[in-house]
């Protein structure tokens, strides 16, 4: 299973005093900054796209055609990983997609290509298209739909808390909770599977932002999946997902506590979320704070992936 060598790892893992005091009874909270993980505008993407891309060039693919929503950080992700991987990109995007996707693109010399609408049916509608037209130039089109999920992207945050629970042991910090962003579940997969193979006494937690998250059982057959193609012993079950919704009106939708939770963040550590997943995930963790989910002396770590791409288009 070939992996690309992408990004900057292992990503700091920082403390952040000052919102510790906020969590108060000696709390600790960490961040762990895959936002800064050194291709494009960094984020959990880059870790898929390194198996992904693996995947493209290990069975002979020579482009890439990946969608994505108008707010979505995957395209940009997508083109600046396929850039340093030497492939052609063609990006499948809505027509209301904003200024920010279309410049980052234009810079990544990535082509555009318009769906009608930001629904899933319509993007794949289009990307199918792309897909033909390529083939019939000679192309052999590897395709990311929409969400990149799958198996396969769960080995990138696998890798992930490998690094974080050894950056943990080095400096002898005792990590109690692990909290991040839940969207497909793919990043929480791999966060789960990881957490059972490196540091089982954790506990890692999906914060969904949207109404819906992954069923657990199916949840865990496809880590199952992923395991089986990294080469890991798997032994997670239904009972060690966790998954906390912050989601408001639901996926794509800006929350007041989001919003609160950036500035928190922002003012208090000087490091910026996004308003439609980090910060959103950010709340949730405050709200399970609030909820003495978090025992006293406890060492929580939230799991920063990214968004700039998103944070930057919202201000369009």
């Amino acid at each position: 299973m070939r992996c690309m060598d992408f990004g900057l790892v292992p990503t700091p893992l920082q403390e952040l005093p000052r919102l510790s005091a906020l969590l108060g009874e000696g709390r600790r909270l960490f961040i762990k900054r895959d936002d800064l993980l050194g291709v494009g505008l960094g984020g959990n993407k880059i870790r898929r796209f390194a198996y992904y891309l693996g995947e493209a060039l290990d069975t002979g693919c020579d482009i890439v055609v990946a969608g994505g929503g108008a707010r979505s950080n995957q395209t940009i992700a997508a083109a600046a990983c396929a850039a340093k991987a030497g492939l052609p990109v063609h990006l499948v995007v809505p027509e209301s997609v904003g200024p920010v996707v279309r410049k980052l693109a234009e810079l990544l010399q990535a082509e555009l290509h318009f769906a009608e609408s930001s629904d899933a049916s319509s993007l794949n509608r289009t990307i199918r298209a792309v897909c033909q037209m390529l083939k019939a130039q000679g192309h052999r089109p590897y395709i990311v739909r929409p969400g990149a999920a799958g198996p396969l992207g769960m080995l990138g945050y696998v890798d992930a808390m490998r690094e974080l629970y050894e950056q943990a042991a080095a400096r002898r910090i005792e990590i109690d909770h692990v909290l991040g962003c839940g969207g497909t579940g793919t990043t929480y997969g791999g966060v789960l599977l990881g957490t059972k193979l490196f540091h089982p006494q954790t506990t890692a937690t999906a914060v969904a932002i949207g109404r819906r998250f992954r069923h657990a059982e199916t949840l865990c057959r496809d880590i199952a999946k992923a395991a089986k193609l990294g080469g890991y012993p798997c032994s997670v079950e239904p009972a060690d997902v966790h998954v906390h919704f912050s989601c408001g009106r639901g996926a794509n939708c800006p929350t007041v506590k989001g919003k609160d939770a950036m500035r928190q963040m922002a003012a208090l550590e000087g490091i910026f979320l996004d308003p439609l997943f980090t910060g959103k995930a950010f709340a949730g963790l405050l709200e399970m704070a609030k909820a003495d989910v978090f025992p006293p002396q406890s060492n929580i770590v939230f799991l920063h992936t990214g968004g700039a791409m998103t944070l930057l288009d919202s201000f369009y």
